[in-house]
């Protein structure tokens, strides 16, 4: 009896150990997939959310996964033996510049020849003080030549007076697809991400002159920045309007039910949801753009981009923050886009309905993108990619759509996400 016990004890131990050698193999090996590049690829690749975007390219950078590229930023700061900071309020700054002569019929080379002190990719750092702040300034783009060259004629000498450290990175994306304007300032931030350590991201549309050299370019720890609010082909007025597909209406019919029942008694009437244009130049800490994940990238075509990120920031508990009120205003370099050249994005107030139950799944960490060229110019560094199509099946859903039977639809891969929110 004694030595079956001693059998089975011995057996039970062997057993044991057996059982501790795969948990740990599993263990090891587990932890080592997980932490492989292919494994952030995989996963990012197991995302229903990329379904909705092809590519006809064979190499797709994601942005969990690429980070070999060397840095970029090809000149370090040199400061002046002076270490003192550079100051809040730069003085050197002329304030009104509205009426500054555009440079529409100026070449590259005289842009260049006016602009000395800008290294190479489109980088500078004032040599009289040590900046408050590094700054990349990212321009989404497609065919906009003369945009480009009069924005940069215009703010090259704006950013240097305001004593920041800037380098601008111009985002082209190649013809074959609807224009992805979100996509691309995503893009923008992981490639900067590479070149170096920025506090601040600026989103600047090519098309878009400051008015006043006394609105900074530069983030505020707190909040998010929107300068661009007043405009001159908005009467420089700020804009703000209803969102459709939201549930507004469902909560004012339940609100009339109650309220014919209770009569007397007082009932809280629901807010009519608004959105505030935060497009044309915003700005984010690096901080702000990581904890909102980036933007979204399903806005294919014209509209829904700017409200999506608001959504987002909103979430978050950020206030939109403007210091400088209608002292910052803009005014638009003609021709502007219209919406029939990029095409209206009919999907745009599907996904505004659930902007914010998909934030954490889908953004910045689902980016995908091919990178085709890395050029340092004079003047800015352009970065052209291919950022893929949206899918053929969202195409033609929304092509042959209503916008009541847009509001209400549940489709595969939202059911999956946030069906659950209803």
């Amino acid at each position: 009896m004694h030595t079956r016990r001693l059998i089975c004890s011995r057996l039970t131990q062997k057993q044991t150990l057996f059982k501790l050698g795969i948990l740990t193999c599993t263990l090891i090996i587990f932890y080592a997939y997980k932490n492989s590049e292919y494994a952030a690829y995989h996963r990012i690749q197991s995302s229903d959310f990329l379904e909705l975007e092809t590519f006809d390219v064979e190499e797709v950078l994601d942005v969990k996964a690429n980070w070999k590229r060397t840095q970029h930023f090809i000149t370090k700061p040199s400061y002046s033996k002076n270490t003192r900071r550079c100051p809040a309020s730069p003085n050197k700054l002329l304030g009104n510049v509205s009426s500054t002569r555009l440079a529409e019929g100026q070449s590259w080379s005289q842009i260049e020849a006016q602009n000395q002190n800008i290294v190479s990719g489109g980088a500078y750092v004032p040599d009289e003080c040590i900046p408050r702040h590094r700054v990349a300034i990212i321009i989404p783009l497609r065919n906009r030549d003369l945009h480009l060259r009069v924005l940069l004629a215009h703010m090259h000498p704006i950013w240097q007076r305001q004593l920041i450290e800037y380098k601008v990175f111009v985002i082209t994306q190649v013809d074959g697809s609807a224009f992805n304007r979100a996509k691309l300032l995503n893009v923008g931030v992981a490639e900067a991400k590479k070149d170096g350590v920025y506090d601040c991201y600026v989103f600047q549309d090519a098309d878009l002159l400051l008015e006043n050299d006394h609105c900074l370019y530069t983030c505020h720890d707190a909040n998010p920045r929107h300068l661009a609010m007043y405009i001159d082909k908005y009467s420089y007025e700020a804009l703000q309007y209803r969102v459709l597909c939201s549930k507004y209406e469902e909560a004012k019919g339940a609100f009339n039910a109650l309220k014919s029942v209770l009569k007397d008694e007082p009932v809280h009437e629901p807010e009519i949801p608004v959105v505030k244009y935060v497009g044309g130049v915003a700005m984010m800490t690096a901080e702000q753009f990581d904890s909102v994940n980036g933007l979204s990238n399903l806005y294919w075509g014209w509209g829904g981009e700017d409200d999506d990120l608001y959504f987002r920031m909103k979430a978050k508990g950020f206030a939109i923050d403007n210091p400088y009120g209608k002292n910052c205003s803009y005014r638009t370099i003609r021709p502007e886009h219209t919406a029939m050249e990029n095409g209206e994005n009919k999907a745009r107030h599907f996904f505004l309905r659930y902007a914010t139950a998909r934030m954490n799944k889908e953004g910045f960490n689902t980016l995908r993108y091919s990178l085709l060229a890395y050029e340092e110019r004079p003047l800015y560094t352009n970065i052209t990619v291919d950022v893929g199509r949206q899918s053929n099946e969202m195409v033609e859903y929304f092509s042959r759509s209503s916008q009541e039977s847009i509001c209400s639809t549940k489709m595969r891969w939202d059911k999956k996400w946030w069906d659950s929110s209803d």
